[in-house]
């Protein structure tokens, strides 16, 4: 019995330190979120930016068919670095992304592109960088 609470109490100070580590790290910034329409139809896109269960950001977008419409990059659509969820409803379907998990080593900032793909899916990519 005392060996298994040793062996507890090995596992709790090595994840405490793990935990403790992750709790000093810088919070993500939120650089762009771009939206692209790669059908041949026109399709309006909603955006919301979450921060602890809060709307931080909200707007609709039309995304256009033609190669000039059909792209749309919001660049810094939140104001501070934070803990954000972005969501996207489009073509009936949503994705959501948590930015915090996506997170390089030191590329703190992350940027997310949410396509419309030809093919009938809706996909998102999310890109970390070190600096917005």
């Amino acid at each position: 019995m005392k060996r298994r609470a040793l062996l507890l109490l090995g596992v709790t100070s090595l994840f405490g330190g793990c935990l403790e580590i992750g709790e000093n790290r810088p919070q993500p910034q939120l650089a762009w979120i771009w939206l692209q329409n790669d059908r041949e139809e026109e399709y309006e896109v909603d955006v919301v930016v979450e921060e602890d269960g809060k709307s931080v950001f909200s707007e609709t977008y039309q995304l256009g068919a033609t190669s000039d419409t059909a792209n749309i990059n919001v660049e810094d659509p939140v104001d501070e670095p934070g803990h954000y969820v972005v969501r996207t409803m489009m073509d009936g379907e949503t994705r959501e992304v948590d930015i915090a998990e996506f997170v390089d080593g030191d590329e703190n900032c992350v940027g997310v592109r949410f396509s419309l793909l030809n093919n009938g899916s809706v996909e998102y990519w999310p890109k970390s960088m070190q600096q917005c």
